[in-house]
């Protein structure tokens, strides 16, 4: 029977103590997650036991709600008539320590548009892999318009930061588009100076496609700034001179200040990552493999996000992100067993179903719907995917795009001036196989939960 998504959105408001309660709405790729004003007036046993919901997360004063692919539609279904979908949270609000805050603020800046750039990595890969086989040349008009497509949003991603890190940290939308247009503008002028000297220091205005930091300080900044303004001018002229104001100091201080400063520190974290993989790549690539989905069981895995963004923009290339494709297919690997030894066929349909979602990139349903139930499939999924991401580190594969959504459709992205793409397909391979089989054999062997199917 279809969901009525309306229905369990009026029940979620119901259970989480209603709309006063929440002071800010968003979603992930499988999770409505919901900042709660006081969490004792929120029933989690009651959300868990309604239709279509897999699993609850209370992640620091975040609730998330785990619905799977689907997430879309019940988000929109809970903004029908609801106000906080529309208001931003307030400065201060809520009582999250400062990493809980960071984690929801990057996950609420980053979530809504995540689907666009999982399949913008589609068509990059496969535009890639045409070009490196030979079948497509650069000059030709299709090639141009794909990878116009391809390459479009992330060098002006900080416009797509504007957007929702204005709904974060209530600014203007529109003025945040402006300041942040402002940053990828000098793009566009090949005749402008690369550097231009003030005062002994070098400042450039061409460090800012595809940024990150300096996006979401620059709309912080024009949060603060405009609401300073808004006390100060009075509402006859507010219309003008608040976004015009706004956008000179704003503007002023991010080319000279904010947005050199955040250039350097991504170079500089950027380089530290660097570092310390550099240390021991295969240690790195089995220990963040291994433990790549307990971030996504704990709901911070987007904490990870910018740290990939900020390789690829400052290094051309990124090895986070090649690790964790082996952590998806661990999982994916598991669950994939569990159809084989599923005990009815209701288990075989979740396994079935989850298994699907998994070979796309999207591992919640397998996590919660199958391997975290049967503790023993999430930790064979966790060894296959070290011995995938030690394999990984060891040969020091890397991704010169970057990878949103984790499958093997984007593998094109692999391909690059050192490319070592067939590396990572026999990574990606082991992580899945292992599990696999040792799911069989633990189906085969035992009965704890998980018994050989029925006859």
């Amino acid at each position: 029977m279809k969901l009525d998504y309306v229905k369990l959105a009026q029940a979620i408001r119901e259970q989480v103590g209603g709309d006063d309660n929440i002071s800010h709405i968003s979603h992930c790729a499988t999770r409505l997650r919901l900042a709660i004003h006081d969490m004792a007036n929120v029933d989690i046993p009651a959300i868990t036991g309604l239709p279509g919901v897999i699993r609850v997360v209370n992640a620091s004063g975040q609730l998330q709600v785990v619905v799977g692919p689907q997430v879309e539609q019940l988000y929109q279904a809970m903004q029908l008539g609801s106000q906080p979908a529309a208001e931003p949270v307030k400065p201060g609000s809520d009582e999250r320590g400062l990493a809980g805050k960071m984690l929801a603020t990057l996950g609420a800046i980053f979530t809504p548009y995540i689907g666009v750039l999982a399949g913008i990595g589609v068509i990059k890969g496969i535009m890639v892999l045409l070009q490196t086989q030979g079948l497509v040349a650069s000059d030709d008009l299709l090639f141009a318009m794909f990878n116009a497509l391809a390459s479009g949003v992330f060098v002006f991603l900080p416009l797509f930061i504007a957007v929702t890190a204005a709904d974060r940290f209530g600014a203007s939308r529109f003025t945040a588009l402006a300041l942040t247009a402002a940053m990828v503008f000098p793009l566009t002028q090949p005749d402008l100076p690369q550097h231009f000297t003030v005062l002994g220091l070098n400042i450039s205005l061409k460090i800012y496609g595809g940024a990150v930091i300096p996006a979401i300080l620059a709309v912080l900044l024009l949060s603060n700034v405009e609401r300073k303004l808004k006390q100060w001018i009075p509402d006859v002229a507010a219309l003008v001179f608040v976004p015009c104001l706004s956008l000179i100091i704003c503007g002023f201080v991010v080319f000279t200040l904010i947005g050199p400063l955040a250039d350097y520190a991504g170079v500089g974290i950027a380089n530290g990552y660097s570092a310390l993989y550099q240390l021991s790549p295969m240690i790195s690539g089995a220990l963040l493999a291994g433990i790549g989905q307990l971030f996504v069981v704990f709901g911070v895995h987007w904490g990870i996000i910018p740290l990939a963004l900020i390789n690829i923009q400052v290094q051309g290339y990124d090895t986070i992100m090649a690790m964790f494709m082996s952590a998806v297919m661990g999982q994916f690997g598991a669950v994939s067993g569990a159809i084989f030894i599923a005990r009815n066929l209701r288990d075989r349909q979740i396994a079935l179903s989850a298994s699907l979602s998994a070979f796309f990139g999207i591992t919640e349903p397998a996590l919660y719907g199958v391997n975290l139930k049967f503790r023993m499939l999430f930790i064979f999924g966790c060894i296959g995917a070290a011995l995938g991401g030690a394999i990984t580190g060891l040969l020091q594969v890397k991704t010169y795009s970057f990878l949103p959504v984790l499958n093997v459709f984007e593998l094109g992205l692999f391909a690059g001036p050192d490319s070592k793409m067939i590396y990572e397909v026999a990574a990606i391979a082991v992580a899945f196989i292992v599990p696999f089989v040792l799911t069989l054999i633990y189906g085969r062997w035992t009965r704890p939960g998980v018994t050989k199917p029925s006859a």
